[in-house]
């Protein structure tokens, strides 16, 4: 544990972080936080307060709210439910990589990683692909803005998305009330939990954390997990002859290469950890990308690579505690599937050029991957 000279609090150390993480009794979410490390509220022309997903969900809230919304959401992401899922996604994964194997050349993030979760997210959503590049240009813009907004170009087109956003889901919100289908914005607009129907406001912050968290969070693992495989020969080769490793693969990618960097939680009163007394509201840092590195859990070989170690899964990269990723078995699914098709499909494919990485702090993933097809891949196609 070390003490930063604005007074926030860090650590890499996996126990100290996992029990931060555990007690949302002492630690709480920055929404109760008097001086936010990161302020990202904006208004627009009419002087309204803009609902900020990440801030204004279940995500960033406390008991008993977050247990009322989160419990609202959570049969949709459960592991029945997504289980069911997974045939659907590998049949878009084969209708995705057969239109991308007529080409020489493409790149796995922009042409593949991203529209992975942009139409598991549509579906979710009841609606069709046309929404595409908005839902892509905002799941950019809110991966962005949790490193905070640092121009007055970065917040002026922080404030059109969240306009856009809202204006968007508003209209939607509508459209289920007078026509409901199955999908989960019209389970909302029918939903009451502990007996309270959900306002405006909550639907639209709770469309937008699944927009911004499911798309941001499942498209850098994706491209994490293809940098990986695609780049070292090794582990291709090893997942070719034995598919049944990919689970455990994705794992060790979450370990090895988070796509998020960090988490961040705030005293709600004076704590002593680590010997170090923490004073209240103050944000305490946990640094996932080093305490899943952390020797005394994950050995003295912590930073290498290795798809079968065994308790990869307990990287702390989607969390602990009650604020555990909701959306975490669908990211793993996804991630999974696209590995199996696509090795299956072309087992040759290459890495045309390097990675470009995103240059953000708190995500961590990569922007562009261009990769090329042999011809026996693109013959396979």
């Amino acid at each position: 544990m070390i003490k930063g000279s604005i007074g926030a609090f860090a650590t890499c150390d996996h126990a100290l972080a996992s029990a931060v993480l555990a007690d949302n009794k002492r630690f709480g979410s920055l929404a109760v936080a008097k001086h936010k490390p990161i302020d990202t509220t904006v208004y627009d022309d009419q002087g309204r307060r803009l609902i900020s997903p990440m801030d204004e969900s279940f995500l960033s809230m406390d008991p008993p709210e977050h247990t009322r919304l989160r419990r609202m959401v959570a049969p949709w992401f459960a592991p029945r439910a997504i289980r069911a899922r997974t045939a659907t996604i590998e049949v878009m994964l084969e209708e995705i990589l057969d239109d991308l194997g007529r080409q020489d050349s493409w790149d796995a993030v922009n042409d593949l990683a991203v529209r992975v979760p942009i139409r598991v997210i549509a579906a979710f959503f009841g609606i069709g692909e046309q929404d595409f590049e908005r839902f892509r240009r905002w799941g950019n813009i809110i991966g962005t803005s949790v490193d905070g907004i640092r121009t007055m170009g970065d917040l002026r087109e922080f404030r059109q998305m969240l306009i856009e956003m809202r204006d968007f889901f508003a209209d939607l919100i509508e459209q289920r009330k007078v026509e409901p289908g199955d999908d989960l914005v019209s389970f909302m607009v029918q939903a009451a939990p502990e007996g309270k129907p959900l306002t405006g406001d909550q639907m639209i912050a709770t469309c937008g954390v699944l927009l911004g968290a499911g798309f941001e969070t499942t498209v850098n693992l994706i491209g994490n997990c293809l940098l990986k495989v695609l780049g070292d020969p090794e582990v291709r080769a090893a997942l070719i002859k034995d598919p049944e490793l990919i689970p455990n693969a994705v794992e060790e990618v979450l370990r090895w290469d988070p796509p998020v960097q960090y988490l961040v939680r705030v005293t709600t009163e004076p704590v002593t950890l680590a010997g170090m007394d923490i004073p209240v509201d103050a944000p305490v840092f946990l640094v996932v990308a080093g305490a899943n590195r952390d020797p005394k859990v994950f050995g003295e070989d912590a930073l290498r690579f290795d798809i079968t170690r065994s308790n990869s899964r307990k990287h702390l990269t989607f969390g602990d505690g009650i604020h555990l990723c909701v959306g975490a078995g669908l990211a793993r699914i996804e991630a999974a599937a696209t590995l199996r098709v696509l090795l299956r499909k072309y087992p040759d494919l290459r890495l045309a050029d390097e990675a470009t990485r995103r240059p953000t702090r708190v995500v961590r993933g990569v922007a562009s991957l261009p990769v090329r097809m042999s011809a026996a891949g693109a013959t396979a196609a």
